[in-house]
C-alpha cells in the first residue's frame, strides 16, 4: 500500500492505493485567517484612554450637575491650533452666553431647550468663517470625570464637535442658529456609570441669521440625552472596565426617548387607564343595580 501526502494551504490530500481519497484539514481554516485575526486582536482597545494610555478612572456625575467643557483655540489666519510654551494644544471655554454671563454648559442627564446669545468679536467672526467653510472643525472635549480639572490631571475625555453650517460672503456670514445636541451615556441606571459615551452638536434648522463683526447671535439649543441605547455585542462592566462596553447603536426603528420620559409616559398611561376602568366599572355596576330594581346608594340616601 502506497501512502503519500500532497499538502496545500487549505488542506492536505491523503491518497491511498489510488482508490479513494481522504480529505482532512490541518487547521487550514484557522491558519488561513490567522494573519488577520492576530493583528485584529491586538488592534482593538478601549476608548477613551487616559493620558497614560490606560483604562480611565473617573468620578461619576450627579443628575443635573453642570458640565463644563473646553474647546481648541485656533489662529484666525490659518485655523491652526494654538500651542503653549510646552507645545501643548491650548483649550479655552465656549463663548459666553449673554443669558447667563457664563460660557455654554449643559446639565447632566437633563433634556432641555434654551438660548445662548454670543457676541461676534473680530476674532470669533473670522473663526466662524473657517467653521462654515469647513476648513477646520469646532472641536471641544467633555471630561469623562466630574472631578475639577480632571483632564489636566491626566484624565480621559470624549470629543465633542459643533457642526455649524451656513454661508459666507466677503461682507457677512449667515449662520444656522438652530442646534441639536445629542449626548450618549451608559445605558445602566447605576449612578456609578454616570459619564459619557459620545456627544455631538449640529445645525438642524431651515433659517439662518446674518452676522457681521459686532453683531450678536442667539443660538437655539435642543439638548437630548440618549440613555436607552443597548450596546451591541456588549461586555458588562467588570474586569477593570469603567462601564458596559460595545457599540451604542441606534436601532432600526428609533424613537429618541430617555428612560425618565419613558417612565413618565408609562405612569401617565397607568393613571389614565385606571381612571377609565374605574368609571366604566362604576357605570356598569349602577346599570345592573337599576336593572334589578336596586336604587343607587346616593338615591336611597336622598329618599331617607
Amino acid at each position: 500500500m502506497v501512502i503519500y501526502y500532497t499538502c496545500f494551504v487549505d488542506f492536505c490530500e491523503r491518497e491511498v492505493s489510488n482508490k479513494f481519497k481522504i480529505h482532512f484539514t490541518l487547521f487550514s481554516q484557522g491558519m488561513k485567517f490567522l494573519p488577520f485575526i492576530l493583528p485584529l486582536t491586538y488592534a482593538i482597545q478601549w476608548f477613551p484612554l487616559d493620558s497614560k494610555g490606560e483604562l480611565p478612572q473617573y468620578e461619576p456625575y450627579a443628575f443635573g450637575q453642570e458640565i463644563a467643557f473646553d474647546c481648541i483655540q485656533r489662529n484666525i489666519d490659518t485655523g491652526e491650533h494654538k500651542f503653549d510654551q510646552q507645545s501643548r494644544i491650548v483649550y479655552g471655554p465656549f463663548p459666553k452666553c449673554e443669558e447667563t454671563s457664563k460660557p455654554l454648559s449643559f446639565k447632566y442627564g437633563v433634556n432641555e431647550d434654551f438660548n445662548c446669545t454670543i457676541s461676534f468679536t473680530d476674532e470669533l467672526f473670522h473663526l466662524f468663517q473657517l467653521y462654515l467653510h469647513e476648513d477646520v472643525p469646532f472641536s471641544c472635549r467633555l471630561p469623562l470625570s466630574s472631578e475639577v480639572a480632571s483632564i489636566e490631571k491626566g484624565g480621559a475625555y470624549v470629543p465633542f464637535t459643533f457642526s455649524f453650517r451656513g454661508t459666507l460672503t466677503d461682507s457677512h456670514i449667515d449662520v444656522d442658529h438652530s442646534m441639536n445636541v445629542l449626548i450618549t451615556k451608559p445605558t445602566s441606571n447605576d449612578p456609578e456609570q454616570n459619564t459619557f459615551i459620545s456627544a455631538i452638536a449640529y445645525g438642524s434648522g431651515t433659517n439662518t441669521t446674518r452676522i457681521v463683526i459686532g453683531d450678536k447671535l442667539t443660538l437655539n439649543f435642543a439638548v437630548r440625552w440618549l440613555d436607552s441605547l443597548q450596546p451591541k455585542a456588549s461586555t458588562k462592566r467588570g474586569n477593570g472596565l469603567p462601564y458596559d462596553a460595545g457599540f451604542y447603536k441606534f436601532p432600526a426603528e428609533f424613537i429618541p426617548m430617555s428612560y425618565r420620559m419613558l417612565y413618565f409616559y408609562i405612569g401617565l398611561t397607568s393613571v389614565v387607564t385606571s381612571t377609565l376602568v374605574l368609571i366604566i366599572t362604576y357605570n356598569w355596576i349602577n346599570s345592573k343595580l337599576i336593572k334589578h330594581r336596586y336604587s343607587p346608594l346616593d338615591a336611597e340616601s336622598k329618599r331617607d
